[in-house]
């Protein structure tokens, strides 16, 4: 932040129409948006809209159900501001279940999905500070619009820290090495939508990715690039949640009893591509202690303690980009819960999906058939069919 105070201050001595806008500047390109800049550059903005448009059908035992929905709507700025190594990011999310509206039409989540600055003045420290999503798990920080199949694995939805408000620091490419990557950071531990002061129970995180054959763009699922030579991409994290108010840690519900959960999570993972071909996979693992509340039931009785969702969870999911942009792909995943002291439900999922970029993955039709079950088996499990629109422009 000192830098860009410093930044600030330079301007004073440059010529007032360095950072006035060219009209002929502005520029619209599909799938990316509206861009804007400075004559100077100093100052940039690029705003774009995006629409998912799901239809699903559900089957659970004897009951079936289905619907179409606006699954999410998002506006999305984003640029640079008083200098090219000052750049930011401000998306709201304003779909029914972005806001968490409840049938009751009460709304749980603030429109405000990501609001941060990152400060990039130097390659190897590199800080940002906001809220967003959290540099953890890969799949969750991939976005929900550059996805291989509708939607995420059950084992990063159980699994992941999701967006919280904070700061790290961080590097694309330590040491200039072209396979290095790094992120170190502190954050509030009340997640997202936290809106006062709480107490000192926070999170800490640290993540370290190894590119061995070369940086790439690891974030965006599919091999749209189609890339005439193999690319990887490891990655490790650690966070530590302390007084955690939801079950999950920052995410969930909370405890019946009301308590707070101490939880330490790990994940370890990996993405693959090459001509087309894509592979990705990932490992949690997460346990913790709770630390129980005093709630009581309407005779006034202490609620028991709520044991922690201790345990473990997998995916791995492929596919493959024909020359049409026609696309099939597949999924397997696991949540694994621990052997005793938990409250985690172990759960698995198979899944094939098919997919048609027309604009990247911009312009897509997506569409996925999944089975879920329980301890009780195959058989006794839930189906569900998915097929997605995105528009973004």
């Amino acid at each position: 932040m000192i830098f860009f105070l410093f930044s600030m201050l330079s301007f004073s001595a440059r010529a007032e129409n360095d950072n006035n806008v060219n009209l002929s500047s502005m520029k619209f390109i599909p799938g990316k948006g509206l861009s804007i800049k400075s004559n100077s550059g100093d100052f940039t903005m690029v705003t774009r809209l995006r629409a998912q448009i799901r239809y699903t059908f559900d089957q659970s035992g004897d009951e079936l159900s289905h619907g179409l929905q606006l699954r999410r709507a998002r506006l999305l700025f984003q640029g640079n501001a008083f200098g090219k190594n000052n750049g930011y990011k401000f998306e709201l999310a304003v779909a029914p279940r972005d806001i968490g509206l409840k049938s009751s039409g009460t709304i749980s989540k603030s429109p405000l999905l990501d609001w941060y600055f990152n400060f990039g003045h130097f390659r190897d420290l590199t800080l940002r500070i906001g809220q967003y999503k959290v540099p953890y798990s890969r799949q969750r920080v991939v976005s929900s619009g550059n996805l291989q199949m509708v939607d995420r694995s059950i084992a990063n939805g159980e699994f992941t820290l999701d967006r919280d408000v904070g700061l790290d620091v961080r590097s694309k490419d330590l040491l200039g090495l072209d396979m290095l990557r790094y992120y170190a950071g502190v954050y509030m531990g009340e997640g997202h939508s936290s809106y006062a002061n709480g107490d000192f129970g926070m999170m800490y995180l640290a993540r370290v990715e190894f590119l061995p054959l070369g940086i790439f763009k690891d974030y965006s699922e599919v091999d749209l690039k189609r890339y005439d030579k193999p690319k990887l991409s490891i990655g490790v994290g650690y966070g530590l949640v302390q007084e955690g108010k939801k079950n999950k840690g920052i995410i969930g519900s909370v405890p019946a009893d009301g308590g707070t959960t101490d939880t330490q999570n790990i994940t370890a993972d990996l993405c693959f591509r090459y001509s087309g071909l894509s592979f990705e996979g990932a490992y949690f693992w997460r346990e913790g202690s709770r630390n129980p509340g005093d709630a009581v039931d309407d005779d006034g009785n202490p609620i028991a303690e709520e044991a922690p969702r201790n345990g473990a969870g997998f995916y791995a999911q492929g596919g493959y980009l024909f020359s049409n942009n026609i696309e099939i792909s597949t999924r397997y995943g696991q949540i694994i819960a621990a052997t005793e002291n938990t409250s985690l439900a172990s759960t698995s999922e198979l899944g094939f999906g098919l997919s048609r970029y027309i604009g990247v993955h911009a312009t897509k039709l997506q569409g996925d058939i999944f089975r879920t079950w329980t301890e009780d088996g195959f058989n006794d499990g839930d189906t569900q069919f998915r097929v997605q629109m995105q528009l973004a422009y």
